[in-house]
């Protein structure tokens, strides 16, 4: 898989919890529908905002923990990259994500 096609899990996570009332998380994941929905009805009035942001911390904490498949993939179905450490603990060992 090229990762330059690659979403950024963290950059997803941010804008869930500061923007994601508006859809800007969605829309950087190219679920620009589901995104206009999301604006429109302010976040799902907040619980589409709260599960939206609980899944994507729970998928950076467990890709930090070795989990290769994530629960969020953006529009195309591709994986996000990194996870919430530098390092991820992967086959008993840490091993590098961010700066790989």
């Amino acid at each position: 898989m090229n990762e330059t096609k690659r979403k950024n899990r963290l950059i997803a996570l941010t804008l869930a919890m500061f923007l994601g009332f508006f859809g800007i998380d969605r829309f950087y994941l190219g679920k620009w529908k589901t995104g206009i929905l999301k604006g429109v009805t302010f976040g799902g009035l907040l619980f589409w905002w709260f599960i939206d942001g609980a899944l994507l911390l729970l998928d950076a904490f467990f890709h930090s923990l070795g989990k290769e498949k994530g629960i969020i993939k953006d529009a195309a179905g591709n994986e996000l990259k990194y996870g919430l450490s530098m390092y991820k603990f992967k086959n008993g060992r840490f091993e590098r994500d961010w700066f790989k």
